[in-house]
């Protein structure tokens, strides 16, 4: 038997830093906008490597070596000076060097500060990617005389974000639920960095959700916000009640805040008024959601209908109802519910005047000792499966009698005179919305048209015509196309039906 062969060595990674240093080691930075340069040299071993680009992270330590603050997120590529954090200077793909002034922060915890390149992440054209930690960065250090900031950062105002209907209800089955909160810090030292909110809820339980500033990054951003500056800046939290969530109220106990000299402030009673139900619908519950009537003829005029479902283990009654729309104009009139038998409860609601369908996005019902359960996307909950449609229209609207003034018209006074079509229309269903109405020669031939709106629904249609300039003797004949507001057309005259009483002509005579 022969021997083994030894193991063949991995490829060793083309790309590296071969060099990165801030141009001082130290730096007074008392004062306003003090710059040292960092430089960096990127090498990569692929000669087929055209592109070569990367990030550089960099961050103050604490005393015990820690990162403290904002993480400087710099970007680089090569060939580019304009669009990038750091500049290109020069080199080639197979080694480059870039540039970055480092604005370095007039405020620490204390009158040093110690700043460091921690980590950088290497990419080519060619796929190969690298990341750059520890001693191989060398000794990219940098120590700042600063201005000692003792004061934590302090929050302006408190507010949580409401759903459609302004209920504080999340549901928590067998997904997350949601809650969103917004405010406003202010630092006017060393500048917000990050904090923790926290909500206490049923049996002494607690969620804390942290959160941080990203404002030296590509997406600058303090939870969903953008926006602001270090020293005042716009923050949303979204809190996250993971399956399993005790059911009940939470409410806001904490809301701590750091600065990004690591001074931090614990405030409390923010929200007293705020209360968040967490349900999972295990206590009350509603089902055989349904809509009467439905569908609604809302074709003239507004509709009221009732949403009504049964509902199940409700203690002390039902206290309080509440729908939610996909359109804004489909609103209940009223949140006391109805008891209508058989543990059937039902509300008002409003369909606004030919809107064409309200589905139902939200449901919450409350009993009268608090239990809540919430339905459809709008929580994040089982879908209610209920929407109110408009009665489809499926006739179109008609002429009954036709008449016109005048019948005859000289030619001289052609520019003077509008003859005047008056139309009894019959709309079944949906109101006429508009008109075509078109004047023919005796070849058949159309020398005028125009066209108009309006809203008529058994009733009279009142359509001013004109005569063209220079009109020629003759005699012509109108015709016409009525539209209602579901979209359905009839047309009379001599492209469509007959008109009622015979043919509408109007004759120019040569005077």
């Amino acid at each position: 038997m022969g021997a083994a062969l030894p193991a063949a060595a991995a490829p060793a990674d083309p790309l590296s830093i071969s060099a990165i240093n801030f141009s001082v080691n130290t730096v007074d930075a008392r004062g306003d906008w003090t710059v040292v340069p960092l430089e960096w040299t990127v090498r990569d071993t692929d000669t087929t490597a055209e592109e070569v680009s990367g990030r550089v992270k960099l961050h103050a330590l604490d005393s015990d070596g820690n990162r403290v603050g904002q993480l400087y997120e710099i970007d680089f590529e090569y060939g580019e000076q304009w669009y990038t954090e750091a500049q290109f200077v020069s080199g080639t793909p197979a080694q480059s060097t870039y540039h970055y002034d480092f604005v370095v922060p007039r405020y620490g915890r204390t009158h040093q500060t110690s700043w460091a390149v921690t980590e950088v992440e290497l990419r080519d054209d060619r796929g190969a990617t690298a990341t750059v930690r520890g001693t191989a960065l060398g000794a990219a250090t940098l120590k700042a005389r600063t201005v000692a900031d003792s004061t934590p950062p302090s929050q302006q105002y408190f507010s949580w974000e409401r759903i459609q209907a302004e209920k504080p209800y999340v549901y928590v089955g067998g997904t997350p639920g949601y809650q969103h909160f917004g405010f406003t810090v202010n630092d006017s030292g060393a500048g917000f960095w990050k904090g923790s909110l926290r909500l206490s809820g049923p049996g002494g339980r607690t969620l804390d959700t942290p959160f941080e500033l990203r404002y030296f990054t590509d997406d600058r951003s303090c939870g969903s916000v953008t926006g602001g500056d270090l020293h005042s800046v716009s923050c949303t939290i979204e809190v996250v009640f993971p399956p399993g969530t005790a059911s009940g109220q939470w409410r806001v106990s904490q809301l701590t805040l750091v600065d990004n000299a690591g001074n931090a402030a614990t405030l409390t009673g923010l929200a007293p008024e705020l209360v968040i139900t967490v349900t999972s619908n295990e206590t009350v519950s509603a089902a055989g959601f349904t809509a009467t009537p439905n569908p609604v003829n809302n074709w003239t005029a507004d509709v009221t209908a009732r949403v009504g479902a049964t509902i199940t283990g409700a203690q002390n009654g039902v206290a309080e109802i509440v729908v939610e729309f996909d359109i804004f104009g489909c609103r209940q009139t009223s949140t006391t519910p109805t008891d209508d038998g058989n543990g059937v409860y039902s509300v008002p609601v409003r369909v606004p005047r030919q809107v064409q369908r309200c589905n139902v996005l939200g449901y919450a019902v409350r009993d009268g000792a608090g239990n809540v359960a919430v339905y459809g996307p709008d929580y994040g909950a089982p879908a209610v499966g209920l929407r109110i449609d408009r009665l489809p229209n499926t006739t179109p609207p008609t002429a009954t009698a036709v008449t016109l003034t005048p019948t005859t018209i000289a030619r001289s006074q052609a520019g003077n005179v509008s003859p005047k079509v008056t139309v009894q229309v019959v709309a079944p269903l949906a109101p006429v919305s508009g008109y075509d109405m078109y004047l023919y020669d005796a070849n058949g031939t159309i020398v005028a048209q125009q066209g108009g709106g309006g809203s008529v629904y058994n009733g009279e249609l009142t359509i001013w015509g004109y005569l063209p300039y220079g009109i020629a003797p003759g005699v012509y004949t109108y015709g016409f196309v009525l539209y209602d507001a579901g979209g359905l057309r009839t047309m009379y005259g001599p492209e469509g039906l007959a008109m009622p009483g015979g043919p509408l002509q109007l004759t120019v005579t040569d005077a």
